[in-house]
């Protein structure tokens, strides 16, 4: 016989630890499980140090090895988890199962080092803070609450819809400017098209023919050739130009005033106020719903806004609540926030349902989104065709006229 330690949630999710002398594992997940206990980790007493040895050999393991994790993964992953820790299946079989089936190598390493925390003893939102950045923070928060008192189930099946929608929105704001940036790619190969390649070939015609070249069209002429001999440079510049661009955009008091800009531009800057008020509502939802204080809701919220002026504004807010002021009033004194949703949230607190309605309105604000973006790209299309017609119809002119002019000379 040997001495086991378990760790596990009883029916109402309530954490239990214990100890048990058994012949085998087995034997340990049969006479727990009698117990309505779901297991989540079964360790020999004594072989404490050899598991932390092994999280530590996983905690070496590359990261982010290959393709990063994709929402979609990490919310199938969630979702399997929820449904085996509701049917009482241990949580190491669970993980084992996952294991199993995982679709790339860099989900398998990070589901292999999550298991091995386990087993080495670390409590399960401390495991998935270490799984090789497989779990959103706030996945591991709702956790963490469950840990605590909570249902370890609904915990993770609200974490699982989180990211579902969190994908979902993201899916949709992509496909939204799929097209744009598949016509802009276009417009832009064509006019290299033209400028290098067609357009030089007309320099020796018209030296030729004695035209007169009218301005534009000998400086059209000048960037095709000199596009055609240095290449490497021109390349070399329009990458480096880029990369330097990033970097000065990414700069905090930049990207402050870029992102400030962009919310007073018309129709653009109200669809972004409201991606960044959907994403923002909908993670503080999901938190207020698991039990977690609504201080650390607000910083999960300013953290997935996407807007730094809105997250600035998050932050604010959560620093007045932490000086005793209402949730409502703290979002009014930030003035980024339009009437409406203080109003909703002013209702929430009154009437307990807070989560509820900040959930509702990042639904509803979604969908606001969608529509939007759809109607926004609507008129982009047309407004990128013509624009595009445009251009390619100023370098054919630019072509055409020294060829009429020296057709008028010769009549």
């Amino acid at each position: 016989m040997q001495q086991f330690k378990y760790k596990g949630y009883d029916a109402y999710g309530k954490r239990v630890d214990g100890e048990m002398s058994a012949a085998t594992i087995e034997e340990v997940e049969r006479r727990v499980g009698a117990q309505s206990v779901t297991i989540i980790a079964i360790v020999p007493v004594g072989s404490a140090k050899r598991g932390s040895k092994a999280a530590d050999d996983s905690a070496s393991t590359p990261k982010r090895v290959g393709r990063p994790v994709s929402d979609a993964d990490v919310a199938g992953i969630l979702r399997d988890l929820a449904i085996m820790a509701e049917t009482g299946v241990p949580f190491v079989e669970a993980l084992d199962a996952a294991i199993e089936t995982a679709r790339t190598q860099v989900i398998e390493q990070a589901l292999r080092r999550f298991k091995g925390e386990i087993v080495g003893g670390k409590g399960l939102s401390a495991a998935m803070r270490s799984a090789n950045n497989l779990f959103p923070l706030i996945v591991c928060d709702m956790v963490k609450i469950a840990e605590e008192g909570g249902r370890l189930d609904k915990a993770l099946n609200s974490a699982a819809i989180y990211v579902e929608r969190s994908a979902d929105l993201r899916r949709k704001v992509m496909n939204a400017m799929l097209y744009p940036i598949v016509l802009s790619v276009i417009a832009c190969g064509t006019i290299i098209v033209l400028v290098t390649f067609v357009a030089p070939r007309f320099a020796d015609i018209f030296k030729k023919m004695g035209a007169k070249i009218p301005f534009a069209t000998q400086l059209m002429l000048s960037v095709g050739t000199f596009i055609r001999e240095h290449p490497f440079q021109v390349v070399g510049t329009v990458v480096g130009s880029f990369f330097l661009l990033r970097t000065f955009l990414r700069m905090p008091a930049v990207n402050k005033a870029c992102a400030a800009f962009l919310l007073k531009v018309p129709v653009l800057g109200e669809l972004l106020k409201r991606l960044a008020f959907s994403r923002a509502f909908q993670s503080i939802a999901t938190l207020l719903a698991s039990n977690v204080s609504m201080l650390s809701a607000l910083d999960h919220g300013s953290k997935v806004a996407g807007n730094p002026v809105i997250s600035q504004a998050l932050l604010a807010a959560r620093n007045s609540v932490e000086h005793g002021a209402s949730l409502s009033d703290s979002l009014r004194d930030t003035r980024v926030f339009p009437p409406v949703l203080v109003r909703m949230v002013s209702v929430g607190e009154r009437t307990g349902r807070l989560h509820l309605l900040m959930a509702n309105t990042a639904a509803h604000m979604e969908e606001e989104v969608d529509g939007r973006l759809k109607a926004l790209v609507s008129i982009v299309e047309p407004c990128m065709i013509v624009v595009m017609g445009c251009i390619v119809g100023a370098i054919t002119m630019s072509i055409i006229v020294p060829l009429y002019s020296v057709v008028q000379s010769v009549h």
